[in-house]
């Protein structure tokens, strides 16, 4: 009589379930759209034309929905720009507009006693709490400069660049972040600054 077991070829393996579908959570919309940038009228409209709408707010939205608000963003509110300074600019505004949530006002507050190392050492934290399948890695360069790489499946370099940018003000000083390299999936951030 013939055993089949682990060792047979033919034996079925489980099937791994497929990835979920990214999510974003509401407090990323709330942050750009509810505090910073308070759409109205066809700008309103086209947020909700994507699947968003501020009045009847979800808790989590695909990422296809946040990156088409991105996009509607970029076509109200810094037309004729091109993407790359429009998407910095986005993720400027997007820390103005967290920094009134009640989350935000205790980083805003907390920042300049933490300092800017310290804050940087807290991005990939920040950055996991909006996108879950985002993985940032910093490493100190030399005095006053670091070096930030990006593993994201669906990148945008330029508005995490703002992004960083909008944190380091909030620790008091002058900064200046370079998009180094763009790739498919991922990309890499020079962070300098002096004394504000």
């Amino acid at each position: 009589m013939e055993r089949r077991g682990a060792d047979d070829k033919t034996a079925i393996e489980p099937q791994k379930p497929p990835p979920l579908p990214v999510q974003v959570p509401r407090r990323n919309f709330d942050g750009l759209f509810v505090h910073a940038l308070k759409p109205m009228g066809p700008f309103a409209q086209s947020l909700r034309d994507i699947g968003y709408d501020m009045e009847a707010a979800q808790e989590y939205y695909p990422l296809a929905v946040w990156r088409a608000a991105l996009g509607v963003a970029r076509r109200h509110v810094y037309a004729g720009q091109p993407a790359e300074a429009a998407n910095r600019a986005l993720g400027y505004r997007y820390v103005e507009g967290f920094a009134q949530t009640l989350v935000g006002r205790i980083f805003a507050t907390a920042a300049p006693l933490l300092g800017t190392e310290r804050c940087l050492t807290r991005l990939p934290t920040y950055l996991r709490a909006g996108r879950e399948d985002m993985k940032m890695s910093l490493e100190p360069v030399q005095t006053a400069e670091w070096r930030i790489r990006v593993v994201d499946p669906d990148p945008l370099p330029d508005f995490v660049a703002g992004v960083v940018e909008g944190v380091l003000l909030r620790t008091r000083v002058k900064p200046r972040v370079e998009v180094l390299e763009r790739q498919a999936t991922g990309y890499s951030l020079r962070v300098r600054w002096t004394d504000a």
